[in-house]
């Protein structure tokens, strides 16, 4: 009589896939009006490399700054959060240590997620940074703007000394040229997000907003600089590229007004495939191999007066796409599902 064949073993290792595909889904509690907050924490959750360092992360208490303090609240959630069959979480500690910093926080008001996320990175770099102060940047001008940029960029780096800088910082070149007498001055500055403005169209692409971002502009009148050459105010042209992009990069679409009474609702189509955000056209030096690829969308639903955040994430291990409306945890999502009036902040890791 033949032997009955066994039903195939999943392998050990193919068993922690399929659970750690599991691990990250995890709601967020709003504890009163906290979805901006919620809403970025996931979207940071996904950030692969600060997810990695955040879970081996084991701070102390004595002798704790307030951006210390931020930084252990931060790595307990995230590690909670990627503990196994953790399908919800409370971020009471987080937030009370944040608005122990952030004053404006302290209370259970609706506010700007884009505004949060760069006090937040802020707060987690000053716990972090082992930066030495104090020397003063002296740069020849005579040297060529790319040699500019890179002692430009190593003087930041000796101030600036952490892993968020690592994953989230660029730099930016700005060039301001006089209509008078053509004297260009270019000026190299560090940027942790690009906040790009919508065109006046109901529908357009990323690379549109891109392109306003970039765009030389002419100051005149109250805003005309002095010129360094003819040492007097003048009437000049500025305009972007980008010298050093970073590896996790931070697109900020500018659906609100200055005085946030109202908001753009422009579908805008971003690339959502892996290595579909090509950057190359915007930087200062050309090279098309610029790549990124979408991980997480921070969306905002609504208006300025009654609105609603939520995320959208890929998750690391099982690449599917799933929305944290703050204690739900949605199943997978189609890749269709993604672009929409509501996205407000992209976040794309360079492939």
């Amino acid at each position: 009589m033949p032997h009955a064949v066994p039903p195939p073993r999943t392998s050990i290792a193919g068993r922690r896939e399929l659970e750690s595909a599991k691990n990250g889904l995890c709601g967020l509690r709003n504890i009163g009006n906290t979805c901006f907050m919620n809403s970025v924490i996931q979207c940071l959750s996904h950030t692969t490399e600060l997810t990695r360092f955040l879970r081996s992360h084991h701070g102390t208490r004595t002798g704790a700054t307030k951006d210390q303090l931020i930084l252990n609240e931060f790595a307990k959630l995230i590690q909670e959060m990627w503990t196994a069959n953790v399908h919800s979480v409370t971020p009471v500690e987080l937030k009370r240590a944040f608005s122990t910093k952030h004053r404006m926080y302290s209370d259970y008001n609706q506010q700007d997620a884009q505004e949060f996320l760069r006090f937040f990175l802020d707060s987690l770099h000053s716990a972090l940074n082992s930066g030495v102060k104090g020397e003063m940047l002296n740069i020849d001008d005579n040297l060529s703007d790319n040699k500019k940029a890179d002692l430009t960029w190593e003087w930041y780096a000796r101030h600036e000394n952490s892993l968020i800088r690592d994953l989230f910082v660029g730099q930016l070149k700005s060039t301001l040229k006089c209509t008078t007498c053509g004297n260009t001055s270019v000026t190299f500055d560090p940027f942790w997000d690009l906040s790009v403005p919508l065109p006046s169209s109901s529908r357009c692409k990323l690379d549109a907003c891109l392109d306003l971002f970039i765009r030389e502009e002419v100051l005149d009148g109250d805003e005309m600089p002095t010129c360094s050459k003819c040492k007097t105010r003048r009437k000049c042209t500025k305009s972007f590229t980008i010298q050093r992009f970073p590896k996790y990069l931070v697109i900020h679409l500018k659906r609100f007004s200055e005085t946030r009474w109202s908001k753009l609702s422009n579908i805008v189509e971003f690339p959502t495939g892996d290595r579909e955000l090509n950057m190359g056209s915007y930087g200062a030096n050309l090279n098309s191999n610029v790549h990124y690829s979408l991980y997480a969308i921070s969306n905002h639903m609504g208006s300025t007066a009654g609105g609603h955040y939520v995320a959208l994430c890929k998750h690391p291990v099982s690449r599917k796409w799933h929305e944290f409306n703050d204690n739900i945890v949605s199943d997978a999502l189609p890749e269709n599902y993604l672009v929409s009036s509501s996205a407000y902040i992209l976040f794309y890791e360079r492939a």
